[in-house]
C-alpha cells in the first residue's frame, strides 16, 4: 500500500515549530507601591510574541512577530480504511517507531509562527511529510469482516503522505513573573492522501492476488486550548507548555507539549515531548493517527 498526502495528513517528525516564546525585554516606569493602576509586571527577558507551544508576555508594546522552525522525532501509528472496487473497506496497520522515520522519510517541512498586538495573538503550525514504508512498517490487516495474515503478504509498498495544519487566536489571561498563560481557539485541519500497492499469495474476498488502494480525505476539526510558560528564576531558563482539544470531522484530536527552553537575544531554543492525535471509530476513513516523540526549536523574534 502506498500512502500520500496532497493537502495535509498526520502530523510526524522535522520541520519548523513554535515551541518557546520570542522574548524582548520592556522597560516600564516603576509604578508606586499599592497603586491600584499599576499594570502586572513583566518577568526580565519576558517574551513578546510566542510561537504555537508557549505564550508571550503581553506586555510589550505594540506588534511583535516569531518564526520557528522545528524537528520532531516522532512514532508514527495509525489505522487507515480504503474503500475497494468491490465495495468493500480495506484496512491498513501502520507503525513506524521513531528509530526508522528517518529511513523512510521522502520530505519533511514544518513551520510555526506568531504575531502578537498587547494580549492579542494569531497563531499557526503547518508541517507535512512524507513517508515510503515497506512491509516492516505497514500491512493490510483485515478486508470487511476477513482478516489478512501477514505471511500471506508477499509485497506491500504503502506511500504514506501527511499534513496537518492549525490555526488559532489567543488571549494572554495571566503574566507576571511566574510566567504567562494563554487561551486560544481555532481550527485544525488533517488531510490524508494514501496508496498502498500489494502482492498477497492468493486472492482474498474483495481484493484480488495484486494490485493498489488509494484515498484522499481532508478532515477539519475546532479546537480550544491553552499555551504558555513558566519562568525558572534567576536563569535564562524557562518550562514551556501547550495543550488543546478538539472536535468536528473527526470526534476527537487532541495535543500536548512540555519541555526546556533557554532565552537568548536572538532566539528561544526548546526541547521536549510532543504528542497529536485523531481519533474515530468504525469506517471512518481515518480511524486514528497518532504521533510522539521529541520535539527540538529554534524560535526566532522580531
Amino acid at each position: 500500500m502506498r500512502f500520500r498526502s496532497n493537502a495535509g495528513a498526520a502530523c510526524m517528525i522535522w520541520a519548523a515549530y513554535a515551541v518557546s516564546p520570542a522574548q524582548a525585554q520592556v522597560t516600564q516606569t516603576s509604578p508606586q507601591p499599592n497603586s491600584p493602576s499599576a499594570p502586572e509586571s513583566a518577568p526580565s527577558g519576558a517574551s513578546s510574541a510566542a510561537p504555537f507551544f508557549a505564550g508571550g508576555s503581553p506586555l510589550a508594546p505594540g506588534w511583535s512577530f516569531n518564526v520557528a522552525p522545528y524537528g520532531w522525532l516522532a512514532s508514527v501509528k495509525a489505522t487507515i480504511n480504503t474503500p475497494t472496487r468491490s465495495g468493500g473497506v480495506a484496512t491498513t496497520d501502520v507503525y513506524v517507531p521513531f528509530g526508522d522515520l528517518i529511513r523512510d522519510l521522502r520530505f519533511v517541512g514544518m513551520l510555526a509562527g506568531e504575531a502578537r498586538y498587547d494580549r492579542f495573538s494569531v497563531v499557526t503550525d503547518f508541517m507535512y511529510m512524507n513517508l515510503g514504508i515497506g512491509l516492516s512498517a505497514a500491512h493490510l490487516s483485515s478486508v470487511g469482516p476477513n482478516n489478512i495474515p501477514k505471511s500471506s503478504q508477499l509485497n506491500i509498498s504503502t506511500g504514506l503522505g501527511t499534513t496537518v495544519w492549525t490555526l488559532a487566536g489567543g488571549y494572554t489571561l495571566s503574566a507576571g513573573g511566574w510566567g504567562n498563560i494563554d487561551a486560544i481557539a481555532g481550527t485544525r485541519l488533517l488531510a490524508v492522501d494514501a496508496t498502498t500497492s500489494y502482492t498477497l499469495d492468493s486472492s482474498v474476498q474483495g481484493l484480488g492476488k495484486s494490485g493498489s488502494l488509494g484515498v484522499n480525505v481532508d478532515k477539519w476539526d475546532a479546537i480550544v486550548g491553552a499555551r504558555g510558560r513558566i519562568d525558572i528564576p534567576n536563569s535564562s531558563f524557562f518550562v514551556p507548555f501547550y495543550v488543546d482539544v478538539g472536535t468536528g470531522d473527526l470526534p476527537l484530536t487532541w495535543q500536548a507539549f512540555t519541555g526546556v527552553g533557554y532565552h537568548t537575544s536572538l532566539a528561544d531554543y526548546s526541547i521536549g515531548y510532543r504528542y497529536l492525535a485523531f481519533e474515530a471509530s468504525g469506517n471512518s476513513t481515518v480511524k486514528n493517527l497518532a504521533m510522539g516523540g521529541v520535539m527540538m526549536a529554534a524560535s526566532f523574534h522580531f
